[in-house]
Protein backbone atom coordinates (compact mmCIF):
# COMPACT_ATOMS: atom_id res chain seq x y z
CA UNK A 1 0.00 0.00 0.00
CA UNK A 2 2.92 2.20 1.32
CA UNK A 3 4.39 1.64 -2.53
CA UNK A 4 1.11 2.33 -4.16
CA UNK A 5 0.51 5.68 -2.28
CA UNK A 6 4.54 6.41 -2.99
CA UNK A 7 3.94 5.96 -6.66
CA UNK A 8 0.89 8.40 -7.14
CA UNK A 9 2.63 10.93 -5.15
CA UNK A 10 6.07 10.27 -7.46
CA UNK A 11 3.74 10.47 -10.53
CA UNK A 12 1.60 13.57 -10.08
CA UNK A 13 4.18 15.44 -8.83
CA UNK A 14 5.25 16.31 -12.58
CA UNK A 15 2.08 17.32 -13.75
CA UNK A 16 2.74 21.01 -13.01
CA UNK A 17 6.49 20.64 -14.16
CA UNK A 18 5.19 20.79 -17.75
CA UNK A 19 3.34 23.61 -17.09
CA UNK A 20 6.34 25.46 -15.32
CA UNK A 21 8.18 24.27 -18.72
CA UNK A 22 6.12 25.53 -21.55
CA UNK A 23 5.64 28.67 -19.60
CA UNK A 24 9.51 29.45 -19.39
CA UNK A 25 9.78 28.98 -22.93
CA UNK A 26 7.22 31.77 -23.62
CA UNK A 27 4.61 29.39 -24.73
CA UNK A 28 0.91 30.09 -23.25
CA UNK A 29 -2.35 27.89 -24.47
CA UNK A 30 -5.85 28.93 -24.25
CA UNK A 31 -8.81 26.96 -25.55
CA UNK A 32 -12.19 26.57 -25.19
CA UNK A 33 -14.92 23.81 -26.81
CA UNK A 34 -13.99 25.02 -30.48
CA UNK A 35 -11.07 27.09 -30.95
CA UNK A 36 -7.19 26.60 -29.44
CA UNK A 37 -4.53 28.87 -29.96
CA UNK A 38 -1.15 29.36 -29.18
CA UNK A 39 1.11 32.94 -28.26
CA UNK A 40 4.63 32.63 -28.16
CA UNK A 41 5.91 35.72 -26.59
CA UNK A 42 9.30 36.42 -27.58
CA UNK A 43 12.22 37.16 -24.86
CA UNK A 44 13.88 39.22 -24.14
CA UNK A 45 11.91 42.08 -25.94
CA UNK A 46 13.17 44.64 -28.74
CA UNK A 47 14.26 47.70 -27.86
CA UNK A 48 14.84 51.02 -29.63
CA UNK A 49 17.45 52.86 -27.84
CA UNK A 50 16.41 56.56 -28.09
CA UNK A 51 18.91 58.56 -30.12
CA UNK A 52 18.86 61.08 -26.74
CA UNK A 53 21.10 58.65 -25.49
CA UNK A 54 24.44 57.99 -26.69
CA UNK A 55 26.68 55.13 -27.14
CA UNK A 56 28.91 56.37 -24.25
CA UNK A 57 25.92 56.96 -21.71
CA UNK A 58 25.28 54.23 -19.25
CA UNK A 59 21.58 53.22 -20.78
CA UNK A 60 19.08 50.72 -19.20
CA UNK A 61 15.89 49.82 -20.72
CA UNK A 62 12.48 49.98 -19.30
CA UNK A 63 11.51 46.83 -17.51
CA UNK A 64 7.97 46.06 -16.28
CA UNK A 65 7.29 45.56 -12.83
CA UNK A 66 7.99 41.93 -12.20
CA UNK A 67 9.82 41.53 -15.14
CA UNK A 68 9.90 40.23 -18.95
CA UNK A 69 7.89 37.07 -17.67
CA UNK A 70 5.52 38.79 -15.10
CA UNK A 71 4.78 40.55 -17.82
CA UNK A 72 4.44 37.75 -20.35
CA UNK A 73 1.64 35.95 -18.19
CA UNK A 74 -0.17 39.66 -17.58
CA UNK A 75 -0.35 39.73 -21.87
CA UNK A 76 -1.93 36.57 -22.03
CA UNK A 77 -4.08 36.52 -19.61
CA UNK A 78 -5.85 39.59 -21.16
CA UNK A 79 -5.64 38.26 -24.52
CA UNK A 80 -7.55 35.16 -23.32
CA UNK A 81 -9.64 37.70 -21.54
CA UNK A 82 -10.63 40.28 -24.75
CA UNK A 83 -9.62 38.54 -27.45
CA UNK A 84 -12.42 36.52 -29.24
CA UNK A 85 -10.98 32.92 -30.05
CA UNK A 86 -14.42 32.22 -31.69
CA UNK A 87 -13.81 34.87 -34.39
CA UNK A 88 -10.30 35.49 -34.98
CA UNK A 89 -8.42 32.22 -36.22
CA UNK A 90 -4.64 33.82 -36.71
CA UNK A 91 -1.33 33.12 -37.55
CA UNK A 92 1.55 34.55 -37.50
CA UNK A 93 3.78 37.22 -36.09
CA UNK A 94 2.43 40.27 -34.46
CA UNK A 95 4.88 42.98 -32.68
CA UNK A 96 3.86 45.57 -30.31
CA UNK A 97 5.34 48.64 -30.25
CA UNK A 98 5.30 50.07 -26.72
CA UNK A 99 6.16 53.79 -25.62
CA UNK A 100 7.06 54.52 -22.14
CA UNK A 101 7.37 58.00 -20.66
CA UNK A 102 9.91 58.85 -18.39
CA UNK A 103 7.17 58.40 -15.40
CA UNK A 104 6.76 54.50 -16.18
CA UNK A 105 3.38 55.26 -17.95
CA UNK A 106 2.65 53.42 -21.71
CA UNK A 107 2.02 56.50 -23.77
CA UNK A 108 1.51 55.01 -27.46
CA UNK A 109 0.78 50.97 -28.20
CA UNK A 110 0.87 50.20 -31.93
CA UNK A 111 0.22 46.80 -33.56
CA UNK A 112 1.88 45.50 -36.72
CA UNK A 113 1.83 44.44 -39.06
CA UNK A 114 -0.90 45.39 -40.67
CA UNK A 115 -3.34 42.67 -42.84
CA UNK A 116 -5.93 42.77 -44.49
CA UNK A 117 -9.49 42.23 -42.38
CA UNK A 118 -7.68 42.38 -39.38
CA UNK A 119 -8.81 45.94 -38.05
CA UNK A 120 -10.84 43.76 -35.31
CA UNK A 121 -8.40 41.90 -34.19
CA UNK A 122 -5.82 44.33 -33.70
CA UNK A 123 -8.40 46.67 -31.75
CA UNK A 124 -9.24 43.86 -29.40
CA UNK A 125 -5.37 42.86 -29.13
CA UNK A 126 -4.56 46.80 -28.52
CA UNK A 127 -7.45 46.95 -25.63
CA UNK A 128 -6.36 43.42 -24.11
CA UNK A 129 -2.46 44.95 -23.54
CA UNK A 130 -4.13 48.60 -22.48
CA UNK A 131 -6.13 46.78 -19.42
CA UNK A 132 -2.55 45.72 -17.75
CA UNK A 133 -2.64 47.76 -14.79
CA UNK A 134 1.09 47.33 -13.46
CA UNK A 135 3.86 50.17 -13.85
CA UNK A 136 6.79 49.87 -15.96
CA UNK A 137 9.46 51.04 -14.68
CA UNK A 138 11.15 54.06 -17.15
CA UNK A 139 14.78 53.90 -19.36
CA UNK A 140 17.38 55.55 -17.58
CA UNK A 141 20.45 57.31 -19.47
CA UNK A 142 23.07 58.16 -17.23
CA UNK A 143 20.64 58.16 -14.05
CA UNK A 144 18.21 60.50 -15.64
CA UNK A 145 14.48 58.38 -16.72
CA UNK A 146 13.79 58.89 -19.94
CA UNK A 147 10.87 58.12 -22.53
CA UNK A 148 11.60 54.89 -24.43
CA UNK A 149 10.08 52.14 -26.99
CA UNK A 150 10.45 48.57 -27.00
CA UNK A 151 8.96 45.83 -29.44
CA UNK A 152 7.61 43.05 -28.55
CA UNK A 153 6.79 39.73 -30.38
CA UNK A 154 3.84 37.82 -30.38
CA UNK A 155 3.60 34.34 -32.62
CA UNK A 156 0.25 33.08 -32.55
CA UNK A 157 -0.62 29.52 -33.63
CA UNK A 158 -4.65 28.94 -34.07
CA UNK A 159 -6.00 25.59 -34.73
CA UNK A 160 -9.76 25.40 -35.40
CA UNK A 161 -11.88 21.67 -34.73
CA UNK A 162 -15.74 21.39 -36.00
CA UNK A 163 -17.79 19.58 -32.78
Amino acid sequence: MKTVLFLLIFAFSWVPAQDVEDLQEGFFYAENSRNFFRVEIARPFGLYKPESCSDLSKFSRAQFEGGDEAFSREIFKYISAYVDREIYVVNGPFFLHVSINSKGDVENLEVTPKVPNSESFLRDLKFAVTRIKKRWSPAVCDEMPISSKIRIKLNFTSESVDL
